[in-house]
């Protein structure tokens, strides 16, 4: 085509035709732009099908990463919700003196040694976070909830942190001070004699001790702000997921 202009300027320049001859340039250069737009225009529509592409997967990504989270998250909350339930009976028996079988204290005690933690695999909102593919992703509202994601862990892990000492400097001294650890294994036994521990305790002096009732009463209040923080991230979970969904189906 270009070639084809130019020789029609050559013939006009020869016949000395200069009106017709800009003329025609001024076609050339117009079609040049035109098909440089055109050109850039699908250059373009191929970069956003890429990142529309990528977008996609990094969605569905992020979603199968969330669900396995919230599976998580939900046994957590359970755990926590158990565990301050159990407390809250130690306490109501400390509090109101009330008699309680020995096998029945045992339980309610080794059933909550150790506080659970919250750690889920989320390498597709981590690579999100620490890449910059936040650019990627155009619903502003899933950009907004998945940049705080941090926040609300590392208000989760505050609380956390307080639970793991005091489990590890605290419960745990005084629980192998009063307890028998091994009948905790007796429990998940079938053959209960055989692993029940020889030593005979004094559930009495457990209840009396005023440094097991602090611990639960701490337990209580930290577990407490816990669950708190567990259901504001299964809520911002959940709005991602929705948010996820409305716009794979919007496409």
């Amino acid at each position: 085509m270009i070639k084809f202009f130019r020789k029609i300027r050559y013939d006009l320049m020869e016949k000395n035709k200069t009106g017709k001859y800009f003329k025609y340039a001024i076609g050339e250069i117009v079609l040049v732009v035109i098909g440089i737009l055109i050109a850039l225009s699908i250059n373009n529509w191929n970069e956003n099908r890429k990142n529309d592409n990528v977008e996609q997967e990094t969605l569905l990504s992020l979603k199968s990463d969330l669900e396995s989270a919230l599976v998580q998250l939900d046994d957590k909350l359970d755990q926590n919700s158990n565990y301050r339930y159990l407390d809250s009976i130690l306490l109501g028996v400390i509090q109101y003196k009330k008699d309680i079988p020995t096998d029945s204290l045992e339980k309610l005690t080794l059933n909550h040694i150790w506080s659970p933690g919250f750690d889920p695999e989320l390498g597709t909102l981590n690579e999100i976070l620490s890449t910059g593919k936040m650019g990627i992703i155009q619903n502003r509202a899933l950009r907004k909830h998945i940049s705080t994601w941090n926040k609300y862990i590392d208000e989760l892990e505050e609380v956390d942190s307080f639970l793991s000492h005091y489990d590890l400097n605290v419960k745990g001294p005084l629980y192998s001070k009063h307890l028998p650890y091994k009948n905790l294994f007796s429990f998940y036994s079938k053959n209960h004699k055989l692993l029940k521990s020889n030593f005979e305790w004094n559930s009495k002096l457990l209840l009396e001790d005023k440094e097991f009732e602090n611990m639960l009463s701490f337990y209580i209040l930290l577990s407490t702000i816990q669950y708190g923080r567990l259901l504001d991230i299964k809520s911002n979970i959940n709005e991602m997921i929705t948010l996820i969904n409305r716009d794979i189906n919007e496409r």
